[in-house]
């Protein structure tokens, strides 16, 4: 089942199917936290059921074994890790699957998601079985943006972009799944990304970044008491955290500049004017720039130590 935000694509999808016009090769271009991977499923689902060409039936064998994961005719080829490139071998993998006869006589889906981490060398080596597939293979890649994606690559395909609901929308249906109120703030932490707010609040993430807030904010109030309790929560959930504290210092730097009609930090502007107000706007560009330097650093090697590399960035903030 799809989501609501997805049911205009979906519509100009089915149309398409109806008339047998869908290209051999669509991109959806959708960001993290939107769902993409279900509306990709969805329409491979229905372009390999065996009764119905616009919808998927449940009932049918296909149906059956899609649910079931075990479909012998859609194919999937993904990132072994996050960050990391789609390999040529499953790339090469993908040409092999594009010429097999149907097992259950009908259409063959590849499913390529992340199409985005697709190497140069992995790009070259699907160009072409993307210009003139073998009759009855359908591709679908998904990917964030279009930044990624070698052109190449694009001008094959036939681009769909899922537009993210209004942050509104979205609060008002995390908050019909979770049955309870929720921040907008959380709706703008995750770029206004459904399934990602969601998440954000199931797993109590929003609670644990309110708690680290409030005690940064305390810290750097001289006399910056608490330095490695924070370094402790900042470390506690992954480099999100960092990521989720850097949009806390942009805000601070925008209310610094007197911009105060949008900013994440909706329910949190007390915080916000405080480290406005105490921190310096030259350090406070410094330490934006070094903490997403330490995202970055972080994200690309795993094997560091993020809590005392954490406690080296708050320094920053003590006798300057």
């Amino acid at each position: 089942m799809i989501y609501p935000w997805q049911q205009t694509l979906w519509h100009n999808w089915q149309q398409l199917l109806e008339q047998r016009r869908l290209h051999h090769a669509i991109l959806l271009l959708a960001a993290k936290g939107s769902g993409r991977g279900v509306l990709a499923r969805q329409l491979s689902k229905t372009v390999l059921c065996q009764n119905s060409q616009v919808e998927p039936c449940d009932v049918c064998h296909s149906c059956k074994l899609f649910d079931a994961e075990n479909h012998p005719d859609f194919h999937v080829i993904k990132p072994e890790q996050d960050g990391k490139q789609i390999g040529v071998d499953a790339v090469r993998q993908c040409n092999r699957w594009a010429v097999e006869t149907s097992h259950l006589n009908g259409q063959r889906v590849i499913l390529i998601e992340h199409a985005d981490a697709l190497g140069e060398a992995g790009a070259n080596a699907i160009l072409k079985t993307l210009e003139e597939p073998p009759a009855g293979c359908q591709f679908i890649l998904t990917a964030q943006s279009l930044d990624r994606l070698l052109p190449t690559v694009v001008s094959r395909c036939n681009k769909w972009r899922l537009n993210p609901p209004d942050e509104a929308n979205v609060k008002n249906w995390v908050e019909s799944q979770l049955q309870q109120s929720i921040l907008l703030e959380s709706v703008r932490l995750n770029n206004g990304a459904p399934l990602a707010t969601l998440a954000f609040i199931e797993s109590g993430l929003d609670i644990r970044y309110g708690h680290l807030v409030t005690a940064f904010t305390a810290f750097v109030q001289p006399p910056h008491i608490g330095i490695y309790d924070v370094a402790a929560m900042c470390s506690a959930d992954g480099i999100v955290t960092l990521q989720l504290l850097s949009y806390f210092l942009v805000d601070c730097l925008k209310w610094q500049q007197g911009v105060t009609q949008y900013l994440v930090h909706q329910e949190s502007l007390p915080a916000v004017e405080a480290i406005a107000a105490t921190i310096p706007t030259a350090l406070l560009l410094e330490q934006i720039r070094n903490i997403n330097n330490l995202h970055r650093q972080l994200a690309k090697h795993t094997g560091l130590n993020i809590e005392l590399l954490v406690v080296e960035w708050l320094t920053g903030f003590i006798g300057k």
